[in-house]
This record gives structure tokens, sequence and C-alpha cells, in this order.
């Protein structure tokens, strides 16, 4: 996945700066609150789960809409996934 140079270097700071909470505690929740305390949401943030726990996208992505704090992000996911499946069915 190619980013630019900004981009790919706040991922690689944040994905160290959350390093040792994630090795000291290994809770995906803690994790998930601390990347968006520290304003990593969206992509970057599944990125920087999904080197931390090393693991692929789906289990990043798991992780991710798992936690309390990305309740917004889960609902808004699955209301845009609701509407994709509503027009796929539909022959306008």
């Amino acid at each position: 996945m190619g980013f630019d140079a900004e981009r790919s270097a706040r991922i690689a700071v944040m994905q160290e700066t959350a390093r040792p909470l994630c090795e000291a505690t290994g809770d995906t929740d803690a994790l998930q609150q601390f990347l968006k305390d520290h304003g990593c949401d969206g992509v970057e943030a599944m990125l920087v789960t999904m080197r931390l726990l090393n693991t692929d996208l789906a289990e990043s992505q798991r992780a991710f809409f798992a936690a309390p704090c990305r309740d917004a992000e889960r609902r808004f996911h699955d209301h845009a996934l609701g509407l994709l499946e509503e027009a796929a069915g539909t022959d306008d």
C-alpha cells in the first residue's frame, strides 16, 4: 500500500509510540483507545494495529471495530455496508 512520505512517517511514528503499550498489555481495546487519543484513526489505525499485532487486514479490522472507543466508526461502517447491500439488491 503506497502512501506519501508524510503519511508513511506518521504511521511509523505512531507504530513506535504505541509499541510499548501493545507489548506491555496485549490489550487491543487499550491499543485502539491509545491510537484514538493520539489522533490515529481509519486506515492509519488499522495499519498500525496490523503491524503491531503482526496480523492480516481482516484481524486488524476486527480489533479496530470491536474496540468500544470505535463505536462511531463501527456504526458508520455497518450503515454504509447496509446501504451498499440495499443498492445491490435494487434494479435501478
